[in-house]
């Protein structure tokens, strides 16, 4: 019987200590996003493509555009390749969540409640938030016009909450492009977007029936988004964008979008 016990003891000394080692081994180191990246060779990117002049395609159907030209930038700088995912608006943001991709540039605002869950890089431009509404509505003159009034917009978008936050009733669209037409159409009064945006739009469709309010609602700093914890990524990319920002690379693909430099120096 004591033989018994002195080797049951033994046991539970040896089970006990090997509990402990389970519980106090540290997990094996795991390679940072930017490792990966230049690893793998690739960088995804995710943009809504459907976001002219920003994200989109040409006529020919080959993915374009001012963000494009600056991620693509950014790949090349980085010396990988850019593998550019397409995903709506509404879920755009939330695909960084399940690592769909590395970082999402789509004219996306630096504001606070982002910051609470997400990263930014270095500003590369500002947004300045105006509303469109169609050309024989005389009702909207100044922003505090738009209360009670519908606004067409992507409901997740910074621009749906401004436009909540004067008042104004969304009528939910899928993107710019639907939302215009829906101005366009008068099934809604109005929709709120970057100033740049509705510009460029109008000079591809100078018979467009809508007109621009007088009155800019909001500037905003506009920044690549990336996942918290990816410091070496982000520190690369914002060492990127002072770069091309300085030496009028970014200017150069600026002018080509917006005939100005919208760039932030």
């Amino acid at each position: 019987m004591k033989k018994i016990l002195v080797l049951l003891t033994a046991l539970s000394v040896l089970l006990l200590a090997a509990c402990g080692d389970q519980k106090t081994k540290e997990p094996a180191p795991t390679k940072d996003k930017l490792a990966t990246i230049q690893e793998s060779g690739t960088i995804k990117i995710g943009l809504e493509g459907a976001f002219p002049p920003f994200s989109y395609h040409d006529a020919k159907g080959t993915l374009t555009g001012f963000e494009y030209e600056i991620a693509d930038q950014i790949a090349k700088d980085l010396g990988v390749k850019p593998e550019y995912i397409e995903t709506k608006w509404d879920s755009l943001i939330a695909g960084l969540d399940v690592d769909k991709y590395d970082f999402v540039i789509n004219n996306i605002a630096v504001t606070d409640e982002r910051k609470e869950k997400y990263d930014f890089t270095s500003p590369y431009m500002k947004s300045n938030a105006v509303i469109a509404i169609h050309e024989d509505d005389d009702s909207i003159k100044k922003a505090s016009d738009y209360k009670g009034k519908k606004s067409s917009q992507t409901v997740t978008s910074n621009f749906a909450q401004i436009a909540r936050d004067l008042g104004a009733e969304i009528v939910p669209t899928e993107d710019l492009t639907k939302s215009i037409e829906l101005v366009a159409e008068k099934r809604a009064d109005g929709t709120i977007h970057d100033q740049v945006t509705f510009l460029t739009y109008f000079q591809e469709k100078p018979e467009s029936p809508l007109k621009l309010v007088d009155e800019v609602l909001q500037s905003v700093d506009i920044a690549i988004l990336l996942n918290q914890k990816q410091d070496p990524l982000r520190d690369e990319i914002n060492a990127i964008i002072k770069k091309r920002s300085e030496d009028g690379t970014f200017t150069k693909i600026s002018e080509k979008y917006f005939d100005s430099d919208i760039i932030v120096h």
